[in-house]
């Protein structure tokens, strides 16, 4: 069975918090309500992203830290993030995408599988995850070179 787009909205908005897109925020909330989701299921569904994000940020300074002072001890225990139902776990994989966060998405992955979602979905929902996380990436690329050429255009207004 394959996601309906209620489903992909709710990867997208999670990746688009994960990979802190606001031009795909501000694509995939309404597209959110024009799916059908309510304004409580979006409203969960940026929460549930958010907390997503602050963890793979903890994990991702975590690791760091332990690199700068070369202990050798690895960072891979995930903080855990509970998501409650099958909606939630939709939004965990899109945001563990975005944020790149490895430990967050092998931990979704099963919470998916456990909610009951078949690998196909899960699979379904990674990729619209990855379609947002790229796009937010031109996105960011397109903006930089707007800048720079603007800079070029005008150099005192740069420095």
């Amino acid at each position: 069975m394959a996601l309906d787009q209620k489903d992909k909205e709710l990867a997208a908005i999670g990746a688009s918090i994960g990979a802190l897109c606001r031009p795909c925020i501000e694509h995939h909330i309404p597209a959110g309500r024009d799916a059908g989701l309510t304004e409580p299921e979006l409203a969960r569904a940026v929460e549930v992203a958010q907390s997503i994000h602050r963890t793979a940020v903890e994990l991702l300074f975590r690791r760091s830290r332990e690199l700068l002072q070369a202990t050798g001890t690895a960072a891979d225990v995930p903080l855990r993030v509970e998501a409650a139902s099958r909606p939630d776990e939709l939004v965990a994989l899109g945001a563990s995408v975005g944020a790149n966060c490895h430990p967050l998405l092998e931990q979704h992955v099963a919470g998916a599988l456990q909610q009951g979602l078949t690998a196909g979905q899960v699979r379904s929902a990674i990729k619209m995850a990855k379609f947002v996380q790229q796009h937010a990436a031109e996105v960011t690329a397109a903006k930089a070179a707007a800048a720079i050429e603007a800079a070029e255009l005008n150099p005192a207004a740069a420095s």
